[in-house]
């Protein structure tokens, strides 16, 4: 009687430890997938000719500096990025009553360079029997910053009825990275 019990409760703890180590598995799959697609999309989306040729920084004028002399935004709308042109100035139009300050040198990225990228590195490494929902949150210019969040549904869809098949049902994982560039 009780060598059944013992047989039944290792059956039910092997399947246990089967079902939530393929959970932690593919969890950690698609979080080292994200994370590498956002950098390696990143470093795709860098607009060395901005960053070569300079580009212009306006806000308006009524926008405050901190102790290190860095200007403070409160949300991307605060200011607007324009590229320049090669062999070109800055139109008063541009400006819009604000100030422009000439930014060369520093890292700048495109942003639908960056989604088109993410998405294309995204779909090459994917799993077959998952759906995925890509929510690109946010995508700042510069300095760079994205946010992405990932939903995974895990779907078993078993088309041959002979076929017994143990479903852990339609569950969703959510994996969220917010990511700075950074240079050495």
């Amino acid at each position: 009687m009780w060598a059944v019990f013992i047989f039944i409760m290792g059956i039910v703890g092997i399947i246990l430890i089967s079902i939530f180590g393929n959970i932690t598995t593919t969890n950690q799959q698609d979080y080292t997938l994200i994370k590498n697609a956002t950098e390696a999309a990143m470093n795709d989306a860098i607009d060395r000719a901005s960053q070569r040729a300079g580009f212009y920084l306006c806000f308006e004028k009524n926008v405050n500096k901190n102790a290190n002399g860095q200007y403070e935004f409160q949300s991307k709308d605060d200011y607007r990025i324009v590229r320049k042109a090669y062999n070109r100035t800055l139109n008063l139009k541009d400006i819009r009553g604000g100030e422009c300050e000439f930014i060369q040198g520093e890292v700048i990225i495109n942003k639908d360079v960056f989604v088109e990228s993410f998405l294309r590195r995204m779909s090459e490494n994917i799993y077959n029997n998952k759906s995925y929902q890509v929510t690109v949150q946010d995508v700042i210019e510069y300095p760079p910053k994205v946010s992405i969040r990932i939903d995974t549904f895990n779907t078993y869809n078993s088309s041959e009825a002979e076929t017994l098949e143990f479903s852990t049902g339609d569950f969703a994982i959510r994996n969220q990275i917010d990511a700075i560039f950074e240079e050495k």
